[in-house]
């Protein structure tokens, strides 16, 4: 199967009704994420054939609670999973040796 893949999608959980983040927008870059599969971080894709934000009602939705599998925070920051978060998996490639895989806060969220 053939997906059209964006160049970038900007992330933001301004979606979420009464929700204010303290951190801003995040844009993903998927061409610097090229060598990566698709299922490596859209788990879904083997099931479905359908790549849905990660965000998406039904997916990693839940954006109260920060331990829960749908939720949005761990989603993108737990370091337990390195196969399916993005903080866990730029800290594995740190690990592995040098990389330019940006860890700090401000470096993914843009104010």
């Amino acid at each position: 199967e053939t997906f059209e893949i964006p160049e970038s999608v900007t992330m933001s959980p301004k979606q979420f009704e009464g929700y204010t983040p303290k951190k801003g927008d995040v844009t993903f870059n998927h061409a610097s994420h090229m060598d990566i599969a698709c299922q490596q971080c859209h788990h879904t894709v083997p099931d479905t054939y359908t790549i849905e934000s990660c965000m998406t009602e039904g997916c990693h939705d839940n954006i109260k609670e920060r331990t829960e599998i749908s939720s949005v925070y761990r989603t993108f920051h737990t370091t337990k999973d390195s196969e399916k978060s993005c903080v866990g998996c730029h800290r594995e490639l740190k690990r592995q040796g040098p990389s330019d895989a940006p860890l700090a806060c401000n470096s993914c969220h843009v104010q």
